[in-house]
C-alpha cells in the first residue's frame, strides 16, 4: 500500500511539478489543523447562533474587529520575517528574538487601544471602553506569544506546530463554548477569549524554546530580520485595516443585529479561506530556497491550477449552503444568499497566496509594497463608500471586487518585475 502511494505522488510530482511528498507532508499536518478548528468553530458559531441574543453577537464581532484593526500599530509582519528567516539560516535563536522585539512595539497598541477606551467612556459607552481597557493589557502577549507558529513552520516541524496549534484551539473554543452556554456577557466572553489564548501559547512558546535551544544571533542577522519585518509591518498597515473595516462599516451603518448576520454569513467561506491559505503557507520555507529561474517556468500554471481548485470549492459551497443554513443556522434565513455570493472570493484565494509567497520567499520588497498598498488602499475605498450605500451587499461586492483586480493587478507586477530583472 505504502509502495502505491509513493509511486503515486511520485506520478504527481513529475506531471504537475509541485514537490508533492513535502505538500503532503506539511498539508497533512495543516489539513489536521483545520479539521480540528473547523469543528470547534463550526460547534462556537451554532452556540453563539442558537444562545446568544443578535444585538450581542454582533457587538462581540465588533470589539474584536475594532482590536484587530488597531493592531496595525504592533510589528505585525514579524511572524512572517522569522517563518523565512528560520528557513533560510535555522538559527534556533530567532525565536526569543522576535518575542522581545514584540515586547517593546506592543507598547504602542496598549496606548492605542487604551484611548480608544477613552473615547467610549467619555461618550457615555462603558461597555465598549471596559472592553477596550481589558484587551488593551492583554491581547499584546497573545500576538507575540504565537510566534512559536512561524518558527515551527520555518523549521518544517509542522507535526509539532500543528499539535501546539490545535491544542491551543481546543482548549480556546471549549472554554468559549462553556461560557456561551451559561453567560452572553460580552465582558466575560472576552475575558474567556483572550485569556485561553495567553495561557496555551504561553506553555507552548517555553516548551518549544526548551526543544530547540536558543543559539547566539549575529548583529547582522537581527539588522535583517527586524528591517523584513519593518517592511512587512508598513505594507500590512492597509491590509490589517482593510481585513476588520468590513465589520466596522456594517455595525456603524447597518447596526449589530446585520453585523451578526453578516458574520454568519462569511464564517464559513472564511474559514475555507483560511485553509487555502494555510496550504499555501506550507509552501513559504519552499519558495526562500527556490531561485527565479525555477519559479518563472510554472508560474502561470500554478495561477490556473489554484483558480480552478478555488472554483470547484465555491461551487461546492454555493450547492451545500441552503441544506447548512437549514438544518444549523434557521434563525438567519437571510444569510443564505450573502454566504453563496461571498464564498466567490474562493476562486481567487489560493493564486493570491501563491503570489504572496513567491515574492515574500523571494523578497521582493517593492513587489510587495505595490501588491499589498495598492489592492488594499482600493479595498478600504470600496469598503467606505459601497458600504455606506449598500451596507452588507455593498461590503460583500467590494470584497469580490478586490479579489477580482488584485489577481490582474499582480500578474501585471509580476510580469514588470521579470521584465526589469531580464
Amino acid at each position: 500500500m505504502l509502495g502505491l502511494l509513493r509511486k503515486v505522488i511520485n506520478l504527481a510530482t513529475k506531471y504537475t511539478k509541485i514537490d508533492v511528498s513535502y505538500l503532503a507532508r506539511g498539508g497533512f499536518w495543516s489539513s489536521v489543523d483545520f479539521i480540528v478548528g473547523s469543528v470547534l468553530s463550526f460547534i462556537l458559531l451554532y452556540i453563539f447562533a442558537y444562545f446568544l441574543p443578535q444585538e450581542t453577537f454582533g457587538t462581540y464581532k465588533y470589539i474584536l474587529s475594532l482590536v484587530g484593526s488597531l493592531s496595525f500599530v504592533t510589528l505585525t509582519g514579524l511572524n512572517s520575517a522569522v517563518a523565512q528567516a528560520v528557513a533560510k539560516s535555522g538559527n534556533n535563536g530567532i525565536l526569543p528574538y522576535a518575542v522581545k522585539l514584540q515586547l517593546r512595539w506592543n507598547f504602542i497598541f496598549i496606548v492605542a487601544a487604551g484611548v480608544a477606551g477613552g473615547y467610549y467612556f467619555l461618550n457615555g459607552n462603558q461597555l465598549l471602553a471596559y472592553a477596550l481597557w481589558l484587551m488593551a493589557i492583554a491581547y499584546p502577549f497573545d500576538i507575540l506569544l504565537n510566534t512559536y507558529g512561524p518558527f515551527l513552520i520555518g523549521k518544517k516541524d509542522f507535526k509539532r506546530g500543528t499539535l501546539y496549534g490545535s491544542t491551543t484551539n481546543i482548549i480556546h473554543m471549549s472554554a468559549l463554548i462553556v461560557t456561551a452556554l451559561f453567560s452572553d456577557s460580552i465582558l466575560l466572553l472576552l475575558t474567556v477569549y483572550i485569556l485561553f489564548r495567553i495561557l496555551p501559547n504561553l506553555f507552548f512558546y517555553l516548551k518549544t524554546v526548551s526543544i530547540f535551544k536558543p543559539e547566539p544571533l549575529k548583529q547582522e542577522e537581527k539588522q535583517e530580520i527586524l528591517s523584513f519585518a519593518k517592511h512587512l509591518s508598513f505594507v500590512h498597515i492597509l491590509s490589517i485595516l482593510a481585513q476588520h473595516l468590513d465589520k466596522i462599516i456594517v455595525f456603524h451603518y447597518a447596526g449589530a443585529v446585520n453585523l451578526a448576520v453578516y458574520g454568519i454569513a462569511t464564517a464559513i467561506p472564511e474559514r475555507i479561506r483560511a485553509y487555502f491559505k494555510n496550504i499555501g503557507g506550507v509552501m513559504l520555507p519552499k519558495m526562500s530556497g527556490k531561485t527565479i529561474e525555477e519559479i518563472k517556468p510554472v508560474f502561470y500554471k500554478r495561477i490556473w491550477q489554484g483558480m480552478l481548485l478555488g472554483s470547484a470549492a465555491s461551487l461546492a459551497y454555493i450547492l451545500a449552503a441552503p441544506v447548512i443554513f437549514k438544518i444549523f443556522f434557521p434563525a438567519y434565513p437571510e444569510s443564505i444568499v450573502f454566504s453563496q455570493v461571498f464564498s466567490l472570493i474562493l476562486i481567487f484565494i489560493i493564486p493570491a497566496t501563491y503570489f504572496a509567497n513567491v515574492v515574500y520567499g523571494q523578497k521582493m520588497i517593492k513587489v510587495i509594497y505595490a501588491s499589498s498598498m495598492g489592492a488594499n488602499a482600493l479595498r478600504i475605498f470600496l469598503y467606505l463608500i459601497l458600504g455606506r450605500l449598500w451596507g452588507i451587499w455593498g461590503v460583500i461586492l467590494a470584497n469580490l471586487s478586490l479579489y477580482i483586480f488584485g489577481t490582474i493587478y499582480n500578474l501585471i507586477l509580476w510580469n514588470m518585475e521579470m521584465k526589469r530583472k531580464n
